[in-house]
């Protein structure tokens, strides 16, 4: 991203979950579950494949609300790394951000790790720290969900 004008901001967050990568993996991917237990994105459509769009809905409640944007699929690594580009109303350099799920084998489950790098002009009026408290949300959730089964 660094041919984005404006400022530039990353989150990076992460959890330990007493869980195997593939049984994380399987949550992270079942997107047709996620109103059931994930409460930052409550909605997920779309193959997460390489050059997909998705359609994402983003806070809210399960009758709806928050956000709803369109990213692409960049990267899918199973069982080990997802990662899409948004790009707020589809323009480059407004707001950009690219969101990674990475998961890696450690020697007492997964580490879980979700980080997103944004750029653009308008990032000087987004609340990036919300967003990471959102991300913490996500992963907690994601690791009950993971541990339960």
């Amino acid at each position: 991203m660094s041919n984005f004008p404006g400022p530039r901001r990353n989150i990076d967050t992460q959890i330990e979950i007493a869980a195997s990568p593939e049984r994380v993996w399987s949550v992270l991917t079942d997107t047709e579950a996620y109103p059931s237990w994930n409460p930052f994105i409550r909605k997920l459509t779309g193959r997460l494949e390489p050059r997909q769009r998705l359609t994402v809905c983003l806070g809210g409640d399960k009758a709806g609300g928050g956000m709803v944007f369109h990213p692409e699929v960049v990267t899918v690594m199973p069982g080990r790394r997802l990662q899409w580009i948004g790009r707020l109303w589809g323009v480059p350099g407004l707001l950009t951000g690219t969101h990674d799920f990475k998961i890696t084998q450690t020697g007492h489950g997964t580490l879980f790790r979700q980080s997103e790098a944004f750029a653009g002009v308008l990032l000087w009026f987004y609340d990036v720290e919300t967003v990471r408290a959102e991300f913490i949300k996500m992963n907690r959730a994601l690791k009950s969900r993971a541990e339960a089964a």
